[in-house]
């Protein structure tokens, strides 16, 4: 392994364990099961760091340098969508398991975001080698918001009624037809890469928003985006194409399955609540079509 990938899964270690340590330190917790959560979170990103190293960029890294602007036209920002998504979904997981750990709500929150936000900077460290893009302030940026949202919700009560969710369905074969052209064979395992199949959504309870009376609680309103499989390849960077947006009804998990509260149903429940099921769904931009059960 080279020096450079060495240096920043050090700092990534060394981040996770003084956080275990800051933690022990300042809040009555149970011990135990803060040293297994900050272990298992060391593993996983170490872990995520060597998978990346070896299946996304392995030996055709260069050297660092910032991204030059590609990451503004590649897959036209629904990958913003995706770090902002990946932001919210890693800092609640870590708050989570620092809840079930004993730290207060306030305070496993705050380090849920501390570690959404070392994972996004991980991403960039590595991007700044690769061959078609570089170190991205905006995919940083938009990450880290993500990793925060958790935060603002703890701090303002209607916030809560705005959540994220994401779903995946292959459609199209268009990102593993342009890798093909690139001289690159992606793994069909590879759909966090494939963004025309994946849609991002913005889910908005109307009950708690606007004590809404029409829908029932467990019904939800999303708004989605997209990419459509219409991108050309030109000098090795992804062009063309156009956005999709959506309206769709949505469901809220978490209300239809209040009943079921064993300690399964809450990781079952954890999972559901940010992945988009299918529902009837207008896309409304760039053409109209309906669509009785879309994801």
């Amino acid at each position: 392994m080279k020096f450079k990938s060495l240096s920043i899964l050090f700092f990534i270690i060394l981040f996770v364990f003084n956080t275990n340590a800051s933690i022990l330190d300042s809040v009555k917790t149970n011990k135990k099961r803060v040293a297994i959560v900050s272990g298992s979170l060391g593993l996983y990103f170490t872990a995520s760091y060597l998978y990346v190293q070896n299946a996304w960029w392995g030996d055709i890294s260069e050297e660092f340098h910032f991204d030059p602007g590609n990451d503004l036209v590649y897959a036209l920002n629904v990958d913003k969508a995706a770090h902002f998504f990946g932001g919210v979904y890693a800092s609640d997981l870590f708050s989570s398991s620092y809840r079930w750990a004993g730290v207060g709500e306030t305070r496993s929150k705050w380090y849920g975001a501390a570690f959404g936000i070392g994972i996004q900077l991980a991403i960039e460290f590595k991007d700044a080698y690769a061959p078609y893009w570089g170190f991205s302030k905006w995919d940083l940026g938009l990450g880290s918001a993500g990793a925060l949202w958790p935060v603002l919700q703890n701090y303002y009560n209607p916030l809560k009624a705005v959540n994220f969710k994401f779903s995946y369905l292959k459609r199209s074969n268009i990102y593993w037809d342009l890798e093909a052209q690139r001289g690159k064979n992606p793994s069909k395992f590879s759909w966090f890469d494939d963004y025309p199949n994946q849609t991002y959504w913005m889910t908005l309870d109307l009950d708690k928003l606007a004590n809404n009376n029409l829908l029932p609680k467990w019904m939800d309103i999303a708004v989605g985006f997209g990419l459509d499989d219409t991108q050309y390849l030109s000098s090795g960077t992804k062009m063309g194409g156009n956005q999709e947006l959506y309206i769709a009804l949505d469901y809220d998990t978490n209300q239809i399955l209040k009943k079921w509260n064993t300690p399964l149903a809450k990781k079952i429940k954890f999972i559901l609540k940010y992945y988009k099921l299918p529902a009837p769904t207008i896309q409304f931009f760039p053409k109209i079509n309906f669509f009785p059960f879309f994801m």
